[in-house]
């Protein structure tokens, strides 16, 4: 079984190439896809140095669909039964990839389109467990089944770009199942912690504005494709809505491009953001 990797890069830290190359030794192959506006000459050194790993320069910031695209067509190249799909910052349970691998092997494994670890140890039980989603991160890609999709949709660009690809194996009947005793770790946007009333604490995300327009941008895209698949993440923005208003810094900022990220999905204006003088 050969198992490949893809990490999709944006202006890296020097702490997040320690992470990097503990899983890449792991792997057959490791493409790193650098989507940076700017170039790091000694960090992009460093990773061509490894023998496993393939780096490719973006040269400017492509999308992370792409990007993910890319690698995948690297990884089918290479002849990998499997491609696990990492964020830069993400950090894998290296000790754990005996016990991954012994999965990978299972004989209904074709069933499956994606087998995930379980994001920050959220989800309770052991084994697998059948999700409907799963975010980028620590997903293993069944290469076999990716070959039956279209692949990463690069009109997304950024966010939402692995809810689409869940729901391109769900149209044909595969599976997508989490690890539930495997965790990996994972920060999903700025996260931080506002205590109400009651001493109550809720968790806002506090993702930057154009971070808003992209994921409210394609989740009304995808949401209008197909409202039965994408009802809870759809319904889950609205809450999120709520919370940006009350809660977030910068929140006129955000809701100014929230308002156009619905403007532009209706019209289905997608790909990289671009502002025109009706927009401003």
């Amino acid at each position: 079984m050969i198992i490949d990797g893809v990490v999709v890069l944006y202006e890296p830290r020097e702490e997040e190439l320690g992470n990097i190359f503990e899983y890449a030794s792991l792997l057959n192959k490791l493409f790193v896809i650098d989507n940076s506006c700017s170039s790091n000459v000694g960090l992009i050194a460093r990773l061509k140095s490894v023998t496993n790993i393939s780096v490719v320069e973006m040269g400017q910031n492509a999308g992370i669909a792409k990007a993910l695209r890319i690698g995948l067509d690297m990884a089918m190249s290479d002849g990998a039964d499997f491609c696990l799909t990492m964020d830069q910052d993400s950090v894998f349970p290296v000790e754990s990839m005996r016990d991954i691998k012994n999965i990978l092997l299972s004989e209904d494994i074709d069933d499956y389109g994606i087998i995930g670890l379980n994001v920050n140890n959220e989800i309770s039980g052991d084994g697998l467990s059948e999700t409907k989603t799963l975010i980028t991160s620590g997903n293993f890609i069944n290469i076999k089944n990716y070959r039956l999709i279209n692949g990463f949709r690069e009109e997304l660009f950024i966010d939402s770009v692995d809810f689409d690809l869940d729901h391109q194996f769900y149209e044909i009947g595969k599976k997508i199942a989490v690890i539930c005793n495997i965790s990996i770790k994972h920060k999903i946007g700025n996260p931080q912690k506002r205590r109400l009333p009651g001493f109550k604490t809720i968790s806002i995300s506090n993702h930057a504005p154009v971070r808003c327009y992209y994921r409210y941008r394609n989740n009304y895209v995808l949401y209008h494709e197909d409202k039965h698949f994408y009802k809870d993440i759809y319904d889950y923005d609205k809450k999120q809505l709520i919370k940006i208003l009350l809660f977030e810094k910068h929140r006129l900022a955000k809701l100014k491009m929230i308002r156009l990220a619905k403007k532009h999905a209706k019209k289905k204006k997608l790909g990289k953001l671009q502002i025109n003088d009706e927009d401003r």
